[in-house]
């Protein structure tokens, strides 16, 4: 991922150029074609080794975050395969415009039609808005809130931290649980989420909450097309899609 991010910028910067240059009705020099191009395959076989390392990871939050991805991807009715597809063909039209060739013809998996229709309808997911995107380096809370006074307070969030804490420790091994142990997993993280909803709807609802925190996250998700309830929904989706997992390895193996 700090790959995708280190070459994110600049290569947004080239994409932007060039359609810019191509907007005005000139012909996008031959040399920077074939670099973005080049740019492009190495960040897509990037992106999907990174989301090959994940899905084959133990640990929960790891196989959680490929997982959301995958929910993510669905919302637009695409797939981390047919986007590698998509994106490889781009950059073979580039490497043809470069050589002042014929375009190579669309891959099989993609109908170009529909993805001229969704469009026009929704932005679709971007490897490159992703890796640009602002991260969250705040914390919600810097500890001198008043409401921290509160010895009720304080212990409800030194409580809420451990129950966290150990419930993702436990989940480093998540992929070793059978289709049962997978499912109660599930059931205590969604609750350990729901006490966290609690406690940060009170400290919103006071305005107490790091603004910077507030800004980071909201430009995070927008730079996705998401908005908070829109993250919500997209959580509960990666969950009920970890569980339709676990149901059926539970089934496959008659527990």
């Amino acid at each position: 991922m700090e790959q995708l991010n280190s070459v994110g910028p600049e290569f947004a910067t080239e994409m932007t150029r060039l359609q810019l240059d191509m907007q005005m009705g000139q012909m996008p020099d031959a040399q920077r074609l074939s670099k973005v191009a080049d740019g492009i395959d190495s960040s897509v076989e990037q992106w999907e080794n990174l989301l090959t390392r994940l899905r084959l990871s133990k640990d929960f939050q790891t196989k959680e975050y490929a997982k959301l991805t995958q929910a993510h991807l669905d919302t637009h009715s695409v797939t981390v395969e047919s986007i590698g597809s998509m994106m490889r063909w781009q950059a073979g039209c580039m490497r043809a415009m470069a050589r002042n060739t014929p375009p190579p013809m669309p891959p099989s998996d993609l109908d170009i039609e529909k993805m001229m229709r969704d469009n026009t309808l929704k932005e679709r997911p971007s490897i490159t808005a992703m890796a640009t995107a602002e991260k969250v380096t705040s914390s919600p809370f810097t500890g001198n809130e008043d409401l921290f006074d509160s010895p009720t307070v304080k212990e409800e969030y030194d409580s809420l931290c451990r129950d966290h804490l150990s419930l993702i420790e436990f989940g480093a091994e998540y992929e070793e649980f059978d289709g049962l142990g997978k499912l109660r997993y599930l059931d205590e993280i969604e609750k350990i989420e729901e006490r966290w909803e609690v406690f940060f709807a009170r400290f919103s609802l006071m305005g107490a909450l790091n603004k910077e925190y507030t800004r980071q996250c909201n430009a995070f998700l927008a730079s996705m097309g998401m908005n908070e309830e829109d993250y919500r929904r997209l959580l509960k989706k990666c969950h009920e899609i970890m569980r339709h997992d676990a149901e059926r390895e539970r089934s496959r193996l008659g527990l």
